[in-house]
């Protein structure tokens, strides 16, 4: 397993990780469920803008748990590609999947979608533990939304093969994801400012997907 230090700890790259997960939270996917979220986290029960963001923040942690942990489990898998690193066929294989991914986002290929928190009848959560939880849940239900950009990462993860990596990038990632849901836990007034559902979640979605190619042929360009 390659080991880590701070000389080499790249914080553009958590930066890049973070910025992902807000800007996912605005894709067709996502965005139309986070009304649905704050409702379960307490919507208008919550008498305190402290209260909403608390309850906001053990929701995201719960989230980041179940991510970090897939981060683990992929920088330990991925410590088998050790003695490959720069290695042409590594390269190949994550060149690959960025520009896989990618084409999911645009569309050319579809991910089963998942309406679980609209289709299925849950009681508001009625504790900062009940909210922990329901953002565990919601970090494996969420996994169709999220797999375009979480199976980049999880995949660049594996072929650094570190496990501190693994799960700081992941925690990252997660805490861009509940950034919006903190605010609109905090200020449930601003859920009838949120811009109404429309093309401009399928433009940012597509710009995500040529991102996401752009980088795949980045790594291929670098094959040697």
């Amino acid at each position: 397993m390659q080991q880590i230090t701070l000389e080499n700890i790249s914080f553009f790259t958590y930066l890049v990780v973070f910025v992902s997960g807000v800007i996912i939270c605005f894709t067709p996917c996502i965005y139309p469920i986070l009304p649905v979220l704050v409702g379960y986290i307490g919507g208008a029960d919550i008498k305190t803008k402290r209260e909403g963001f608390v309850r906001s923040l053990s929701y995201v942690l719960g989230l980041a748990l179940v991510y970090s942990s897939l981060g683990a489990v992929a920088a330990l898998s991925g410590s088998l590609f050790g003695a490959f690193q720069n290695n042409f066929w590594l390269s190949l294989f994550v060149g690959n999947v960025f520009i896989i991914m990618g084409l999911f986002m645009l569309d050319v290929f579809h991910f089963p979608q998942i309406s679980f928190f609209k289709a299925t009848p849950m009681r508001k959560v009625s504790s900062i533990s009940s909210a922990f939880l329901l953002g565990a849940v919601s970090g494996l239900v969420l996994g169709p939304c999220t797999t375009p950009v979480l199976g980049v990462i999880l995949t660049y993860v594996a072929a650094q093969g570190n496990l501190f990596l693994g799960i700081t990038l992941l925690f990252t990632y997660a805490l861009g994801l509940g950034v919006p849901l903190l605010i609109l836990g905090a200020f449930v007034g601003l859920l009838k400012k949120m811009p109404k559902s429309g093309l401009w979640m399928i433009r940012i979605k597509k710009i995500f997907g040529l991102l996401l190619i752009g980088a795949g042929v980045y790594f291929l360009l670098g094959l040697r």
